[in-house]
């Protein structure tokens, strides 16, 4: 069964997509911007971005009833493949022992200024309860 998961933004109704979906013990959560509840970019480098991005992923992940240790794929959206350092840090750091399959890759700069990257992660339950949403 389907069940998508909205961060209540508006941006989700304009546009037409959920910060995340979960199916049948696998969650897919939409790409994330380091970006706060006024559309604000948080954070002044890739490092503190990636922190503030992976810790709106996990809140999604624990609404879910997901941990971390979930994840099986994470992708980085990177403006600077320079910051590859600081963006691995900060994903060591939040889902490191997940040891997920990640790619990161280098895009164009994003529509809103100051943002350097965007995180996008799947999650599976390997034995997901009828209880999840």
């Amino acid at each position: 069964m389907r069940h998508n998961i909205s961060s209540g933004l508006p941006m989700e109704q304009q546009i037409g997509y959920s910060r995340a979906v979960h199916v049948d013990g696998t969650l897919y959560v939409s790409a994330t911007a380091p970006v706060d509840d006024q559309g604000k970019v948080v954070g002044g480098t890739t490092y503190e971005q990636a922190q503030y991005a992976f810790r709106k992923v996990e809140a999604v992940l624990s609404r879910a009833g997901y941990t971390r240790t979930d994840a099986v794929m994470v992708r980085v959206y990177l403006v600077d493949g320079a910051d590859f350092g600081q963006a691995m840090q900060a994903y060591s750091e939040a889902f490191g022992a997940a040891k997920a399959a990640l790619t990161v890759l280098n895009v164009l700069p994003f529509g809103l200024p100051g943002m350097l990257l965007e995180v996008e992660l799947t999650a599976v339950l390997e034995n997901p309860g009828a209880d999840q949403t």
